[in-house]
């Protein structure tokens, strides 16, 4: 039988149970949070639209926050949307939507997106813009954020 006294790794039942309990807690907060990193969790944003909303006329646009980040919204058609992440993949600085040109575009190194799919068209950015779903109504828009 070992002599707790004089071993430092030694250590009792109720130690153990304690260790033991909060390794099960710890593990159960790591797996709650794996179901957003492996997209089972679904959260839904829903921007109302308004007279006053930018997002009234088709064309127009608004910059949103969510748990995602900020999210840049289109108003494409009637009752469709488009729905990007705002961050520039470049440098990160919040995008802005070019009506004129149907563009995305970047105001601090000038990269620039397509309103379509996000695909990077110029500039110093190299990937796309990542995408949400968005579906509306002409009073609202929902978009998918995870």
């Amino acid at each position: 039988m070992k002599d707790c006294n004089e071993v430092i790794d030694c250590s009792s039942r109720r130690e153990f149970l304690v260790k033991a309990a909060l390794m099960a807690c710890g593990l159960a907060l790591t797996l709650s949070g794996a179901g957003k990193l492996l997209g089972n969790t679904v959260e839904d944003l829903v921007v109302q639209i308004d007279e006053k909303s930018p997002l009234n006329k088709v064309g127009g646009s608004t910059v949103v926050t969510s748990p995602a980040g900020k999210i840049i919204i289109v108003r494409t058609g009637e009752t469709t949307f488009v729905a990007y992440s705002a961050k520039c993949t470049h440098k990160g600085t919040t995008i802005e939507y070019d009506a004129a040109n149907k563009q995305f575009a970047c105001p601090n190194h000038g990269s620039t997106f397509d309103v379509a799919s996000g695909a990077r068209t110029g500039g110093p950015a190299k990937e796309p813009l990542p995408t949400f779903k968005a579906t509306g109504t002409a009073t609202s828009v929902t978009v998918t954020t995870s």
